[in-house]
């Protein structure tokens, strides 16, 4: 492959990864349903919960500013997925809550890869392990991506139906001192209730995010909880909508890590470029390979002779003649007339000069004997 080919197999290379990225960040930023937000209509969103309580008459407060700001103490409701404001610090005003005495409940999603979910919740001691192993079976597959489970009331909890949930593959690791309200069909814990959680005040409660969400609540198990909720935690409810993508303007939290997710961007793409400069750039000086010569011996002298000729080695192989002439016969006599035309000589003085060598080396011929004979008698 020539490099006028390669660059062009790169640059097309390049071209569709380019196309592949923007249409993931396109796509990154479609119209999508916000997941376990009280904003939401879509049948994962909690907007039905949050109008149930507010026609039952809870004072409703929509957080539109990082966990800071919270103050107080009340019901503060965190729901996963967060779609945005990852930061390395995010159970501490989790924690803060707890401290003033207030009430934490947290939503677990149920699926693994949310990073601010997995960063939470290790940081709270609910590190998230598997509750369901992934099947390999095509033909499973689909009954296992659509099981539900109906959760059971736990030990001593009088519930008059079962919660219906998607069943979660991944849910966070439960303290064992918890009362626990339901469990799944396996009898493990599923929502609890921790009771000064960390030697914290407050308390803290902990259900899977499916189980409040809009498609849910027409269930009566569901509606239970939800109702149970509000009759023992009382009506000041504050949810983390910040989270979900709400905000009242570009907060310290934002701006810094905007900064840095733009910084780490120009990062990989300078190393890209470079990356693709340095595999455009050809590797050493170009170069093309001899042709081999096949055939007879004939046909391989007459090639590499025609090479010297193209470069004009006529008074180098001149030389080189008379030099393996004497290596091969030691008491062969060249004069030095004839050394003294080889140091310039041409194409045709190549000829003559190994003519003359090769009859030195055979001798006289029977003509040149005869007219030798003739010269000394005409002298004598």
């Amino acid at each position: 492959m020539t490099t006028a080919s390669r660059n062009r197999v790169l640059l097309g290379a390049a071209l569709v990864i380019l196309l592949v990225l923007a249409g993931a960040l396109v796509a990154g930023r479609g119209g999508g349903e916000a997941r376990a937000s009280s904003l939401s209509r879509g049948p994962g969103g909690w907007l039905a919960t949050r109008r149930y309580l507010q026609a039952r008459g809870a004072h409703v407060t929509l957080l539109d500013r990082p966990l800071d700001y919270v103050e107080g103490t009340g019901v503060l409701v965190s729901a996963f997925p967060w779609q945005q404001g990852l930061s390395m610090e995010l159970a501490e005003p989790l924690e803060n809550h707890l401290r003033r005495g207030g009430t934490l409940v947290l939503a677990y999603s149920g699926s693994f890869g949310n990073a601010a979910e997995m960063l939470t919740l290790e940081a709270l001691g609910l590190r998230l392990e598997e509750k369901r192993k992934p099947v390999l079976n095509p033909f499973r597959w689909r009954k296992f991506a659509r099981e539900e489970w109906d959760l059971r009331p736990g030990p001593g909890v009088k519930a008059a139906a079962a919660v219906r949930v998607w069943a979660p593959r991944w849910g966070p690791e439960l303290p064992r001192k918890s009362t626990v309200l339901f469990q799944t069909p396996s009898g493990e814990p599923a929502v609890v209730v921790i009771d000064r959680f960390r030697r914290h005040p407050g308390q803290l409660w902990v259900l899977p995010a499916d189980a409040l969400a809009n498609a849910r609540l027409g269930n009566p198990g569901n509606a239970a909880l939800l109702e149970t909720m509000l009759q023992r935690l009382g009506r000041r409810w504050i949810f983390d909508e910040y989270h979900h993508g709400l905000i009242s303007g570009p907060t310290v939290e934002t701006v810094a890590f905007g900064r840095t997710l733009d910084l780490i961007l120009l990062h990989l793409a300078v190393l890209y470029l470079a990356g693709l400069l340095t595999l455009a750039r050809r590797f050493g000086p170009p170069w093309s390979e001899l042709p081999v010569v096949t055939g007879s011996a004939e046909s391989f002298l007459l090639g590499l002779g025609a090479l010297h000729h193209r470069l004009g080695h006529h008074r180098e192989a001149t030389l080189q003649l008379i030099e393996r002439a004497r290596e091969l016969d030691r008491n062969l006599v060249i004069p030095e007339a004839l050394e003294r035309r080889a140091a310039n000589a041409g194409p045709e003085e190549l000829v003559a000069l190994a003519q003359e060598v090769a009859r030195l080396r055979t001798g006289p011929s029977r003509a040149e004997e005869a007219d030798i004979v003739m010269d000394r008698e005409n002298a004598a």
